[in-house]
């Protein structure tokens, strides 16, 4: 494991600075910090179950956490990108209540949370700032769940393509294609749609102008028609908030939907 690494999510905890918390709260942050090596796709980071310990951040690729039925099948319950957190719905059960995992070549922080702990219970703007970070992920999330209920499948799928489109430019849509980090079976049961109704999916999109896709890359084609589409969902989302998780509990609005049941968060 590499140590105090200068550029990493978890020493930035979602825009605190020096000049926010002081350098010596940043110093003992980089103590507390740690700095894992690439893993290879479908690495496990933490196992659904296991003793929570720490909390995660993306530095570059993608994870997804999943939990598994009794016959072993996966369910998807969200994606992280990189600057994103992950695993703090385990503080409160103490443990682990998915499995996370490597999408692609992929490097994780973590932060001890008992040395976050000590270290938040010493500075007031610390102790702030994780609050603001785990209430705005959790709260994010849980609103996101919310809003796929009810919706059809295609303003699902325009919700999530428009949300990752989002995510992946750091808060703003620069990009008119973007290559996505996960299958598109992947993609359609963190929305609750098995891949059939996926693919069906993305044909009627393309066929209605509003994207180009081939593989894994998509591209943008009529991004406010798209906008149109995602807007019932989007408006049940915080306006001032990325989601960072676009999965939830779904309803049998049209035939290939499955619901999660209980969204375990991340």
């Amino acid at each position: 494991m590499e140590n105090n690494a200068e550029s990493s999510p978890c020493l930035a905890l979602d825009a605190a600075s020096p000049a926010v918390l002081g350098e010596p709260v940043v110093e003992r942050l980089r103590h507390v910090a740690t700095q894992h090596p690439p893993v290879a796709p479908g690495t496990r980071i933490y196992t659904d179950r296991t003793p929570f310990s720490a909390i995660f951040a993306v530095r570059f690729g993608a994870v997804k956490t999943v939990e598994f039925d009794d016959n072993g099948d996966e369910q998807v319950l969200s994606f992280h990108l990189p600057g994103e957190f992950f695993g703090l719905t385990a503080i409160h059960a103490e443990r682990y209540v998915n499995t996370a995992i490597a999408l692609q070549r992929t490097a994780v922080c973590s932060l001890s949370y008992q040395g976050l702990s000590r270290v938040a219970d010493e500075s007031p703007p610390l102790r702030r700032q994780l609050m603001r970070l785990m209430s705005g992920v959790i709260l994010t999330e849980q609103g996101a769940y919310a809003a796929m209920a009810g919706h059809a499948a295609p303003a699902r799928l325009a919700f999530l393509l428009l949300s990752l489109r989002l995510r992946m430019g750091g808060g703003r849509p620069l990009a008119d294609t973007i290559r996505l980090p996960m299958s598109r079976a992947e993609l359609g049961s963190s929305i609750g749609l098995t891949p059939e109704t996926t693919s069906r999916m993305f044909t009627y999109l393309r066929r209605e102008g509003l994207i180009e896709a081939s593989g894994r890359n998509v591209r943008f084609v009529d991004p406010d028609r798209l906008q149109a589409m995602a807007d019932p969902i989007a408006a049940l989302n915080s306006p001032d908030q990325v989601p960072q998780n676009v999965a939830g509990t779904t309803s049998s609005a049209e035939g290939g939907e499955r619901s999660h049941g209980e969204a375990s968060g991340s």
